[in-house]
């Protein structure tokens, strides 16, 4: 039976099966690395990397659908790297800021989805994009290098959404966050690449990510 139709409550968290002691283990101890690498601002992307499907950057359906296709262990490292006092945030191209936040409200408890920084493809983000560009084409539209402004966040991989982030976090908490303190994990090889040559440390997910994935990223992290 669907965990959708297992939980009454808004809140389905207590829906996720609570993996092994010596499992969880895996992920506590990768936390506890970052903490001891100095990562203080953790960006996980939401297509097949905190979802195991991709959403075509616009859901249809509701919200509740989504919460079966949210990875365990990926919710579980959101939460845990919260508790250990990292920032944590979701950066995507996903168009519906809005539906995350719902949807992170409904697998995690509220105290943690609500220190949850997400930042996504909304029109408000494009538009700011399209600001800061010095060129303008013809018809208007904001354009860099002859290419139009609005494709810029998908080009610069993550670093856009990375940004605006920090920008956030600093304004609410006055802590100025570096480049090297933050680390991005995305399915897309690309968003890691220039996440990695902008100086952050990056993992690529894989679709078979779990637990055991963690002690993985510890090691590669730890190199």
């Amino acid at each position: 039976m669907c965990c959708v139709c297992l939980c009454v409550s808004r809140n389905m968290a207590t829906a996720f099966a609570k993996p092994s002691k010596q499992v969880r283990a895996k992920l506590d101890s990768f936390v506890v690395a970052l903490n001891k690498k100095g990562i203080k601002l953790l960006a996980l992307d939401f297509d097949k990397t905190l979802i195991d499907i991709h959403s075509g950057g616009m859901w249809e359906e509701s919200t509740d659908k989504l919460v079966p296709h949210v990875r365990p262990c990926m919710k579980d490292l959101l939460e845990t790297a919260s508790h250990k006092g990292l920032y944590v945030a979701i950066v995507t191209y996903h168009t519906q800021g809005w539906l995350i936040k719902e949807l992170l409200h409904k697998v995690l408890p509220k105290k943690v989805a609500n220190k949850i920084y997400v930042q996504a493809n909304t029109s408000d983000f494009v538009q700011r994009q399209r600001a800061s560009s010095s060129g303008s084409s013809s018809d208007g539209s904001s354009t860099v290098g002859g290419i139009n402004r609005s494709l810029i966040v998908n080009l610069n991989g993550k670093e856009a959404h990375i940004a605006a982030v920090v920008n956030d976090i600093y304004n609410d908490h006055s802590v100025a966050i570096r480049k090297e303190e933050i680390i991005l994990m995305d399915d897309d090889i690309n968003n890691v690449r220039i996440a990695s040559s902008f100086g952050h440390y990056a993992f690529q997910v894989q679709q078979s990510v779990d637990y055991p994935t963690f002690e993985s990223f510890e090691t590669m992290l730890l190199l």
